[in-house]
């Protein structure tokens, strides 16, 4: 697509997620959106796709569920009302799609107070009642494949706390932990922070999994406090790097290991824990830096 061609389309796209956004609570007509960006349906679901790098239906699905979220965490809605405005015809559609996206219910996000209920976007179009302008990145096209480093990564001393099953349980740990760190002085103290995951391997059943919110200490830090400690030995690890929200990360680690491990002459090493190596906190999730490491060992 030629530049000029291109940016009249990123104005046009732009404009129809303008009308989208404002109207998520009500049937969305997309042969009226198209005619309005002077566009046919064909070629405008067709760049849509090609400029988002998304399908301009599951766009909207997606769009509906971080609207959703945001009234289950800031109003006093009924959950009904809410799958209702989120265009589903039943309480039971609605808990589904949204168990499928997020991995938890409605309730249970509703309890999520420092959530932020924003799912995966490869551009940045994300729900906001406070979004005053829109803004995306163009969708440039190329090879997706994520690069992979193998490095040694030193002995770790973690001071943490433990979840056991669900990994959705892992957010009320890190508040757990955060709370004992502040009520204590602690954080000046922490070196990494990690989520980590010694029970990575399929066999062992998601109810009994340990994971752990946790960062790394010096030698000489006295635990003197509700925390666990954790060893992680020196190895080897295959890193890549994840830039997006960690509730998508799960689907960025799956597609990660099934395309590079078959072809690397590496197999995963279970004798040590996967980590999540946090490298900054933003308010936008496509900013958010994590470090995905895997234990390795040559076949």
């Amino acid at each position: 697509m030629r530049d000029n061609t291109r940016n009249d389309w990123h104005g046009k796209i732009e404009k129809a997620i303008s009308q989208i956004i404002g109207s998520l609570d009500k049937p969305i007509d997309l042969n009226y959106i198209s005619g309005e960006v002077y566009s046919s349906p064909y070629h405008f679901h067709r760049k849509f796709r090609e400029l988002t790098g998304e399908n301009v239906y599951k766009c909207i699905r997606r769009l509906r569920l971080e609207c959703a979220s945001f009234k289950l965490r800031n109003t006093y809605e009924r959950i009904t009302d809410i799958a209702m405005d989120s265009g589903y015809e039943t309480l039971e559609s609605f808990t589904k799609a949204f168990k499928s996206a997020y991995g938890l219910k409605p309730s249970d996000a509703r309890k999520l107070w420092s959530w932020d209920g924003l799912l995966y976007s490869k551009i940045g179009v994300h729900y906001s009642e406070k979004r005053k302008s829109l803004w995306y990145y163009l969708n440039d096209k190329g090879d997706e494949s994520m690069e992979t480093k193998i490095v040694t990564l030193p002995e770790k001393r973690i001071v943490c706390i433990e979840n056991i099953g669900d990994y959705w349980g892992l957010p009320k740990a890190w508040e757990k932990l955060h709370k004992i760190l502040g009520e204590n002085n602690l954080h000046q103290f922490g070196r990494e922070w990690m989520s980590i995951f010694p029970d990575n391997i399929e066999s062992i059943p998601m109810e009994k999994k340990r994971t752990y919110a946790s960062m790394t200490v010096d030698k000489d830090f006295a635990n003197k406090y509700e925390l666990q400690e954790v060893i992680i030995p020196e190895g080897i690890y295959a890193v890549a790097v994840h830039f997006g929200s960690t509730e998508d990360i799960g689907s960025a680690w799956d597609k990660w290991l099934k395309e590079w491990i078959p072809n690397s002459g590496w197999e995963i090493d279970y004798s040590r824990p996967n980590l999540e190596w946090y490298q900054n906190r933003c308010i936008l999730p496509e900013l958010t830096l994590t470090f995905m490491c895997t234990s390795v060992k040559k076949k």
